[in-house]
Formats: structure tokens, sequence, C-alpha cells
């Protein structure tokens, strides 16, 4: 179900002021570094996009007394380990010795609909409810194993796909480790990246500690081999790319939503979401304008929260004493499962009207940017909250929304 939008397209800030050629091979630390930034883009443009989805399915398994595995759970594992590859890619960037990403940013937020970064042919990305086309059309688009028969050679800055991005991001890496020797890594700073707090139940991976090529090169493979997968006719992949056990594996993410665009894993009922919806279409229903609010709220301090981890060390981390590390790596699991989802899945079973035409949809998150203030995020948090309750009375009360809010760190 198609809704209107006031979204432009248009090539986000991070590609018009530092473009890439694929043409041109990595031949120094600051193009490497501009790739990988660019790749963390790349890796969190699909985690609304795949999260809007697994809002949008009604049901959590097609068959009540049976359900296997299912359309949400298939998107949910994919989500989890999109998660793992940006981190895994901000890891590298550490490891590099650059500070010069923000997940928490106006100008690196991904906006819907926007172009696929360095794709060809052009794949435009939508926030929409699940369906076998948006999956076909646009979730297996972005993570096809191989170029399209028939098609040229992508033109300069573009790459035919994601595993073409990473191999020139490695083959840079190769080089310039050939090239630099240890002074590639003199300014790591291991400590302060993302190497524990991480768990998949419907997929695999871990994280990587960047310190040298072989541990760059391992978290690439992960990247890669989780999303298109070892080779397009093997239908899967290890669990644990790195260590792999015959008999422990999973379908890479195209195989998985291959597996849903051929209807193998049933969808179920599905909830009539606007598509690329942004926050002025709920103007006139201050209700869903007050939850989603909120949404875009708690979005921002899960990113926010990201960017403070990576900015406070884990040596601290021993049994028995407070550990700041430790306590922002579960609090963030919280956040994202205890407060995004349940005021998402809040959202969508809601009826509301979108726009001018005065379109019935159910309302959907929209993933927008919220200027947090500098001090007293905790408390911004809790007062939108408060307000969203006036009409949402389930976001307060015992171990609830409001509950955790609470136990939020003041960031």
């Amino acid at each position: 179900m198609a809704s209107p939008t006031t979204t432009e397209i248009s090539l986000p800030p991070i590609v018009l002021s530092s473009p890439v050629d694929p043409t041109t091979e990595i031949s120094d630390v600051s193009q490497l570094i501009n790739h990988l930034k660019q790749a963390a883009y790349l890796e969190m443009s699909t985690i609304p996009m795949y999260l809007y989805a697994s809002f949008s399915i009604g049901s959590r398994g097609y068959s009540q007394w049976d359900p296997g595995m299912g359309a949400f759970r298939l998107i949910r594992s994919i989500v989890v380990e999109e998660m793992l590859h940006l981190c895994l890619v901000r890891n590298l960037l550490v490891a590099l010795g650059s500070d010069e990403i923000a997940f928490y940013s106006k100008d690196f937020m991904p906006k819907y609909p926007s172009p696929m970064l360095h794709r060809h042919p052009e794949l435009i990305l939508h926030l929409g409810p699940c369906d076998k086309k948006l999956v076909r059309d646009v979730f297996m688009e972005f993570e096809r194993p191989k170029p399209r028969k028939g098609e040229g050679p992508p033109p300069p800055g573009q790459y035919a796909t994601i595993g073409e991005f990473y191999k020139a991001v490695g083959k840079g890496l190769a080089a310039l480790d050939k090239k630099m020797g240890p002074a590639l890594w003199r300014h790591n700073r291991p400590e302060l990246q993302y190497v524990a707090a991480y768990w998949n139940k419907d997929g695999g991976g871990a994280p990587v500690l960047v310190h040298n090529l072989k541990t760059a090169k391992d978290a690439l493979k992960i990247i890669v081999e989780q999303g298109e997968g070892i080779d397009p006719d093997k239908p899967s992949v290890p669990i644990d790319p790195l260590k792999p056990i015959p008999g422990l594996d999973e379908l890479p993410h195209y195989t998985k939503f291959k597996r849903i665009a051929d209807g193998v894993e049933p969808l179920g009922p599905v909830w009539a979401l606007p598509t690329d919806p942004c926050a002025k279409m709920y103007d006139g229903d201050a209700a869903v304008k007050a939850v989603n609010t909120l949404f875009n709220a708690m979005y921002c301090y899960v990113l926010h929260m990201l960017d403070v981890m990576y900015h406070t060390p884990w040596k601290d981390v021993e049994p028995g004493k407070h550990s700041k590390r430790y306590g922002l790596e579960r609090t963030f699991m919280s956040a994202m499962q205890g407060v995004l989802v349940t005021v998402a899945d809040m959202m969508v079973a809601t009826r509301t009207t979108v726009g001018d035409l005065a379109v019935q949809y159910n309302a959907a998150p929209t993933f927008e940017y919220h200027k947090l203030p500098k001090t007293g995020k905790r408390k911004h948090l809790i007062e939108l909250c408060d307000k969203a309750m006036t009409y949402f009375p389930q976001l307060g009360g015992d171990n609830s929304v409001r509950w955790l809010l609470g136990k939020m760190p003041d960031l």
C-alpha cells in the first residue's frame, strides 16, 4: 500500500563531500577511512528499513501451533547481524585511529526514500510494510551476491554489489598493511572497540577485536558471508564464519529474503502501514504524533548510546566492580528490545489518518532525527513518555516503557 511522501530522494552529505571511485585503488589511509565511513552508512541504512518491515508483520508466526522460523524471525535475525556489521565497521575505523564518525548525527542518519550508496544500477531504499514485492525488489537487490547478467561495468563511484565494495576495502587494507606494516595500526585503541554483549537467537557471527590485517579481514569476512553468502550457488554459510563447524550453518541474508519472496516462509497478516512516513504526516493526530516523537527521540538516544560506548573503555570490566562500559552494553539491549520495539508494536496497532489525503493507515515509526538536549537526556525522554501516556496509558506501570526509561543512563 503506497502513501505520499515529502522526503526528497538525494545522496547523503557523506557521499557528496567525499565520493569514492572504484576505478582507483585505495592507496592511502584517508581513502581507506573514507570507504569505511561510507560502509558504516551503508550498513546503518539497512537497520530502519528491515526493522520497519518486521514491525509491520502482525503475527510472530504464521501457525500459532507450530510457527517454525517464519518471516518475522528471519528478518529479526538479519537486523541483529546488520547491527553487528555496523559495529565491525566501526571497530575497523577505531583500529585505524579514526574518530570521525557519529551514528547520532543529522548528516549521517539515513533518510527514506534514498538511493543505496554506490549501487549500479540505482536502487531506491524504502521504509515499507513487508510484502513479497518489497522483499524481492529492494531487500534482495540490496543483498544480491553478483551482478545481473548483461549488466555492463559500473560507472565511476558505483559498485554492482556490496561484496565488490568490501573487496575493494580488503584490497586496500592489504596494500596499506604491506606498505606501512605495524604503523597502519599505531593509533588503534582496542579498549574502545565493541567486543562483547552480542546475542542472536536465529543467526551467528560475533564481534571481532581488530588489531592487524588478519583480524581486519576476519571482520570483513563476517560482513560479506552473512550478507550475500560465500558463493551464490551455496545455500548456507557457517553460523561462525571464522570457526566453521560442519552442520552448524545458517542462511545468508540474500537467501533468507528469497525464502520470504518465494513464499517458503509465509508472512501471515501484515499491518497497513504507510510507505516512507515522515513526522509531518501525523500533525493531525496528536496521539500518534506524541508517540512517534517518543520513538524518534529514543531511536536517537540509542544511536547516541552507541557513540558514547565507543568513547568508553572496557578495561575497567572486572567481576564485582561497577563498569560504565558494561552498563552501557547491557542497557543498550534493554533500550532496543524493551523500549523501541515496544513503542513500535504499540504504534502499528493504532489507526490514523495520514496527511491531507485522509487515507487511513496504521501508524508507524518514522526513524527521523530528533534533537536531544545536551544535558538531561533521560529526563527529556521521560517527559516525552509522560506526554504520550496521555493517549497510551499502557506506556506506564510496572516493567513498562516509562519504568525502563527511568533506568536509562543520563548520557
